[in-house]
Formats: C-alpha cells, structure tokens, sequence
C-alpha cells in the first residue's frame, strides 16, 4: 500500500468552450503572463477517411496546404511567417483526424491564425507544386521505411480482420499519389471539400490575451470559413478476431525487442482516461514496477508504451520491452510477467491514494506544459470529453477496470518478436515487411513479488535532507522574469580527466532513473547529457522544488548505486545499437559536439574508484533562474564552498580551414551537417551572422526542399555547438550524394549574397527589428533566460554580452550583413562538415 501523499495545491486554468454560427468548435485559454502564443486545429478526418484508390491522400494533402493560399503566397505562409518570427508549426495525419498547430510570439497570433485557417480553407493545391511535394512525401516514405516504430505500427495492423483500415497503406509514396492523372485531382478536391471545413474543424487557442480577445480572433477569423456541417464517417471495422497473433519480424539495426500489442473496445465514455491512467503506470520507474521486475530478472532494460490507433471505441496499446534474448522461452516469460502485473493492478490498483495521485500527475503536467504542448494536449482531452485535471472520474474507472480485464484476455494479444535476424517477406501495402507467424511457447511458472507505486519522495510532507557533498562550486543566481513559480537550475560538471561519454551517459542515465520519473510527477522536467568531459544536468519546473530535487540528483551522481554500476554497460551497448537504428540525420545532430571533440583516445575502464577520483578533481558550475533567496541558500548548503560562477575565457580560435568528418554510418541516404563557426566572437560580429542566418533559414527551405526535393530533412539555423556559435544547414537526401548536398549548399549561399545585395533598407530594417524582438521575447521567460546565460557561459562570452548583441543589431547596416555573407561563404570561421561519407578527394581537411 503506497503512503499517504501531500497533494500539492496546484491550481490549473481550464479553457472556456464555444461553437461559431459556421459550426467551428472553439476552445480558448488565457495565461496572463505568458510571452508566447500557440494555435492547435483538429481536422476530424484522416488516413481512413481517404479514397481507397489513393493511398495517402490525406497525409499528401497536410503537406500540400503549406505550399501557399488564396490569401497568401508561398513566402507570406504561415511556414515562413512562423520561421521569420522564431516560432515552430507542424502537422500529423492520424487515422481519424489530422492536426495543426504552431507556436508564435504572443502578439503575432492574430497573424499567424489568419494564415493557419486560411490555408485550411483556401489552399492553391498547384499541380506544379503537387509533383514536387510528391517527391518530398516519397523521401519522407523512404525514410520511414527504416524507422523501427513505423514497421512494428504497420505490421500490428496485418493481423487486424480483412477490411479494417488500420491495415491499410496511409503513408503514401510517388506510386500512390497520382497527381497526373484528373481523377486523382477531382479525388483530392472533394476530399478538401468535404472535410476541410467550420463542420469539421476544432480550434484551440493558448496566449495572454483575455477569454475575450481569443473569442474575438476566433470570430474574425474563423467565421468566414466555410460551413457545411458535420459529416458522415464510415465506423470502423471490427478489432477482432485477430488473424494472426505470434509474429517475428526484422528490424533495421534495433536491439532485440518483444512488441506486445492489446486490440481494445470500451463503447462506453471513459477510454481516454483509463487508458492514460494505465499508462502512466505501466510505465513507472519503482521497485516492485514491472519494469523494475523485467530488469531483476534480466528478461528485458526498458518499457515503451504509445496509442498505435485510437478511434470511436477501438484502440492498440502497444507495449514495448527492449533488450529481450532470442529464447522463445525468454520471451513466453516477459508476456507471462506483464500477464501477471497487469492481473496484480486490477486486484490491487483500485486504491484512492493513487487515484489522488493521478490526479496531482495530472495537475502537475498542466501546470509545467509551455502553451504548444498545452494547446495539443487540451485538442486530445476536449475531444475525448476528459479533464485531466480532475483526474479518474466514475467513467474513467469503470472503463479502468474492462480495460485490465481485456488486457489479460489472451484472444486480443499480438505478440510481436523484433530483431536484426532476417526473415521472409510478408505481403504488405506500401511499407516492406519481413516478417513470419511464429508457433506459441509456454513459459516456466515464476513468482513475483508485485508492489504498488511507492510515495513520491517529493510529494512527502517532509522531504529528507541530503547530507553536505563535500565538493565546492561555483554557480551565479538570476531573478525570474516572470511571476508564475516557474524556475531552471543548469548544473555542469567538468572532469580533470576524459572518459568514456557513451559509458558515463549510461551509468548515470540509470542511477537517475527513479529520480527523474518522482520528479516528473511533480511537473519538473530533468535532463541529464553525459559527455567525455563530465556531465550537465538541467531541472526545470516549479522553482519551490527545484532545490530538494537538486539534492537528491547530485547526490545520486557523485555515488551511483550498486545497480547502476551493473545495468549501466548493458544499457550502453543497448543505445548504442539504438542509435544506428535511427535516421541518419538524427544520428548525426546527436554526434554534433564531435566537431570540437579531440581525438578519441583509449580510456580507462569507468570503476567506481575512478569515478570518485575523477570527482575530487573535478569543478562543479551552477546556475539558476527564478529560485527564492531561501531555495538558494538550501543549494549552497551542500557544498563546502560557493564562489560566483563568472564565464571562462573564450575558446582559442582554431586554425582557419575547411575539415571533414566522416560518420561511418552505414546507411542507403547521404546525410551531411554543416556548420559554419563566427569568425569572431565580438557582438557585431554575431548580430551580423544571426540576422545572415534569420534571411537564409526559409529560403533554403524552401530551395533545398520544395524546389530542388533534395529530401525529407532540410533546415538551417544559428546555432551553438560546444563553446562556437554559428550557422548549421542540415540535409538528409535519398538521391544525392553528401558531396553533392555540399554543392547545392554552395550554390545556395551564392545566390543569397545577389539576393542580399538588392535587399532594400526597409526590409532589411525590418528584419532585425524583428530579430532583436525575437531575442528581447526571450528574457521573459525563466527557461529561455536560463538557456541563453548558460550557453553564454559555456562559450565564455560575458554576461553583457547579449544586450551588447541587441544593440549591435539596432545599429547594423547592409555592409554589416554583406562582409558577414563573404565571411560565411570564404569560410574566414573555418566550415566543419559532419556526413555518412569520406571527405571529398581535394579541399577538405580531417580533424587531428
């Protein structure tokens, strides 16, 4: 039985609800006080209700409506308008709806909805524009067809009864999308026609501005939309039986992983709460947790569990376990040990303290989410009828309750095997599949000592006091710009000797492992980054709780636990095989910080007496944001001495050349990171090259994807990488070559320079008004006014030295811009290339 927690008094905003006269569903919240903004837009139709004839219209259509509307041109859309003023938009197609959402300065939101709903409603859908989005969509399906969650998703829909939709090809791909063809064009219009409408759509608006204000932009702008009421959808054809139930299946590059997928039906309300309450506990990180007990008894390293499909009254859970053996034996065994936690959960899970803390979870979650992911997580709750807030109501807990029960009913599990081994060919739409029925095996009987979730330490009415570190440090203290409670503290650790960054990572990532789940209960999100050269670990959340959380984080990471030390090499060789699964370009933002790397050299093996020795020599910097003078003096007490924390000296400039690094990563794509370091590091310099890299960042979007359809991965952005700033393009392309990606790039900077060179002052004025508003939106809130003093200090910049660069912009004339667009294009900061390939016969150096 779980102690009796102290339910923090957390006070959640709930959004106000109307229907326009055109059908449109609002939902608004205001957040006074908030310096962002953000839009959520639910289309209720997706994959499923598209055309059988043309698999992945719908996904097709997503794309197509960025590409320009009635009322706005390619580069006044709401993709370049979002980008221009620093923000971020995307979209997903689902089986049954399809979203859209972006996040903007609180006072463009006005702008940005304007072009959000008017390119639902009036889209160009040029046939030009068509063909070469096609071929974007295809390297979008390229890639796809590697990545190990869109495989298992897709072969978990091949063991649904004929005719259920989920089985159905719905990414679409050049063979699929029949741009040419008339029939396809009058598909696609009536497909926008029908669905793309007041009737159809649900917004949901996040920002400052008062109930009133939102309601006045969702009537000025959503009015005019078209209405033509809700319509029909076909319901969905039955979950069960399942065709087939134990499969195997090759994946690219994964570790070894048992996929246990759970066709589930609930008719009554409440699916979408009791299957958010069982998730949250499946995947708790506790003694006595299924995942604790798959770990003791090395029959697998970690959980996964994700909504495959969710519709009406049907949905797939699928849990994922990584690091399972080859024995059929072995994985009988997991699927009997989750058979038997979830028949444990149902006996003793109707307990009311832990309904009470689902519902502090939950109040925690909404309290701590930024207005993107609040605006997004109140489209999936308003649509489901829940208030996450007010935790399980009686609905969620009856449908608790069949759910557990159709959990352990063995006709509704698929049992999914996933590994490098090859396998036949499975016939399939759309994606390749290699995957065959596998016959069942029993597992041996075993015992297990199951325990409901422990109290949350940081939830107990008293909290015990982790004794002094005995290690001194340094750390600087910044006052919240803001008044809302919310706080950041950045705390680096630098060791006087290298070691092993994937093995350190590893061994700390599972000594934090519990730390980091009681935490994220309470709304503070904890991040650690593990490195060759130490270790830095962030925690952002309420500020009252930053300080306890800090002690027991620290303490944890001078002296990892005697399990950590066991499960860390395993965990290391899992990741790292992880790691090769992904797409190449993610693999290579991951490896950025081996630009600046020194060579690698052996080292020596990580004991906990080398660790405590690298620890007596090591410094330990700080630096938070928003915590009370009370909160401040509870850190400093851990340490033997406190010393204000004052930026480094400037990392030497390196030799002036243009390096290549090859990845090794064995894959069909060409993947190539650029980046560009400043010259310099004076404040001039750096305002010249952010507002060079602000006037190329849409279009080489735009040149490189749309135009040229070098690939799904395009984008370029000012960026810091270790201790260097500057310019990062970034491509992923199924057709040319990494050298061939470089050329593009080239001819791309040349271009802008003539483009910059007939740029009028006023737009010129324009844009770095618009960059210093950017900047000065930043400092009012405590996250990003943490993140950019913290990486100051880690470049060894001064603290002045971002008004410095604000006022440089103010100042910056055309001859500013054009000597930063000759410093970029002669490489006068040097240019270091990251890339799955060997650097090019002449004109490129390797790194020594």
């Amino acid at each position: 039985m779980p102690a009796v927690c102290n339910v923090p008094s957390v006070k959640v905003a709930l959004p106000e609800c109307r229907q326009l006269a055109n059908g449109l569903q609002v939902a608004m919240l205001s957040l006074p006080g908030t310096a962002k903004a953000a839009i959520s837009v639910r289309v209720a139709a997706g994959s499923h209700d598209e055309p059988a004839d043309y698999p992945g219209m719908a996904h097709f259509l997503e794309h197509l409506l960025f590409l320009g509307s009635s009322g706005y041109a390619v580069e006044q859309s709401l993709m370049a308008f979002v980008q221009a003023c620093g923000g971020q938009v995307n979209a997903s197609t689902q089986a049954r709806h399809t979203d859209y959402f972006c996040e903007v300065p609180a006072d463009r939101l006005d702008e940005a909805l304007a072009r959000l709903l008017d390119m639902l409603a009036h889209p160009l859908l040029d046939e030009a524009a068509q063909l070469r989005e096609r071929e974007v969509v295809h390297a979008e399906f390229l890639a796809r067809g590697q990545d190990s969650d869109t495989l298992v998703s897709v072969a978990l829909g091949q063991a649904l009864p004929v005719g259920h939709r989920f089985a159905a090809f719905q990414a679409g791909n050049r063979d699929t999308l029949a741009v040419e063809q008339v029939a396809f064009q009058q598909a696609l219009q009536a497909f926008h026609q029908r669905f793309y409408q007041a009737g159809q759509l649900s917004l949901m608006l996040v920002g400052p501005q008062t109930f009133d204000e939102l309601g006045e932009l969702a009537q000025l702008h959503g009015a005019a939309l078209p209405g033509r009421g809700r319509q029909q959808q076909s319901p969905p054809a039955p979950l069960l039986p399942l065709s087939v139930q134990r499969l195997r299946m090759t994946l690219p590059g994964g570790v070894p992983s048992l996929h246990l997928g759970f066709a589930l039906e609930w008719g009554a309300p409440g699916l979408d709460e009791a299957l958010d309450f069982l998730q949250t506990w499946l995947r708790f990180e506790a003694p006595g947790g299924l995942l604790a007990g798959l770990r003791e008894a090395g029959l697998g390293q970690g959980i996964q569990v994700r909504l495959v499909y969710r519709h009406a009254d049907q949905a797939m859970l699928l849990l994922s376990v990584a690091g399972v053996d080859e024995a059929a034996v072995t994985q009988a065994a997991v699927v009997a040990a989750v058979l038997g936690w979830l028949g444990f959960f149902a006996a003793a899970g109707q307990d009311e303290t832990l309904y009470e803390r689902y519902r502090a979870i939950q109040g925690c979650r909404l309290h701590g989410l930024q207005p993107l992911a609040l605006a997004r997580h109140w489209q999936e709750c308003l649509a489901a009828d829940w208030n996450p807030g007010a935790g399980l109501s009686g609905a969620g807990l009856a449908a608790v309750a069949g759910l557990l029960e159709q959990m352990q009913d063995p006709q509704r599990l698929l049992m999914l095997f996933g590994s490098a081994r090859p396998m036949p060919s499975w016939p399939a739409p759309g994606f390749t599949l290699q995957m065959q029925e596998t016959p069942s095996v029993s597992a041996a009987p075993c015992t297990w000592a199951w325990q409901l979730p422990p109290a949350n330490p940081f939830l107990a009415p008293a909290a015990a006091t982790v004794a002094a570190l005995g290690i001194a440090a340094r750390v600087r203290w910044l006052p919240a710009p803001a008044t809302d409670g919310q706080g950041v503290l950045y705390w680096r650790c630098w060791l006087a000797e290298r070691v092993d960054a994937a093995e350190l990572q590893a061994l700390l990532r599972v000594a934090l492992r519990t730390i980091e789940a009681d935490a994220a209960e309470v709304g503070v999100a904890l991040q650690l980054d593990g490195r060759d050269d130490g270790w830095q670990v962030s925690l952002q959340g309420a500020a009252a709780l930053l300080p306890t959380i800090l002690q027991a984080v620290l303490a944890t990471l001078l002296c990892p636990a005697p399990s950590a030390w066991q499960q860390g090499p395993r965990e290391a060789r899992q990741a790292a095989i992880q790691a090769q699964a992904e797409m190449p370009f993610r693999q290579l933002l991951r490896r950025l910080p081996e630009l600046f790397a020194p060579p690698r050299g052996e080292c020596a093996a990580l004991t906990p007496q080398r660790l405590h020795q690298c620890y007596r020599q090591a410094r330990f910097d700080g630096l938070g944001v928003g915590v009370a003078p009370a909160g401040q003096a509870e850190v400093e007490r851990l340490f033997s001495s406190v010393a204000v924390l004052h930026a480094p000296e400037a990392p030497p400039m390196g030799p002036v050349r243009r390096y290549w690094q090859d990845a090794a990563i064995d894959c069909s794509d060409s993947a190539l990171l650029l980046f560009c370091p400043l010259p310099a590091t004076d404040a001039a310099t750096e305002a010249a090259w952010r507002l060079l890299a602000q006037a190329c960042q849409g279009a080489f979007f735009q040149r490189l994807r749309s135009e040229l359809q070098l690939g799904y991965a395009v984008f370029c952005g000012f960026r810091q990488v270790q201790a260097q700033r500057g310019i990062l393009f970034a491509v992923q392309s199924p057709h040319a070559s990494a050298e061939q990606v470089l050329g593009h790039i080239e001819a791309f900077l040349q271009v802008q320079g003539e483009r910059l060179a007939t740029l009028d002052e006023q737009a010129l004025a324009l844009m770095a008004a618009e960059l210093r508003r950017q900047a000065l939106a930043k400092i009012s809130s405590p996250q990003e006014l943490a993140e950019q003093y913290w990486q100051a200090h880690l470049a060894g910049l001064p603290g002045q030295h971002e008004r410095a660069v604000l006022q440089a912009l103010a100042a910056l004339q055309r001859p500013q811009l054009l000597a930063a667009h000759r410093q970029l294009s002669q490489a006068q900061g040097s240019w270091r290339v990251l890339a799955t390939a060997a650097k090019p016969v002449s004109g490129w150096s390797t790194p020594s």
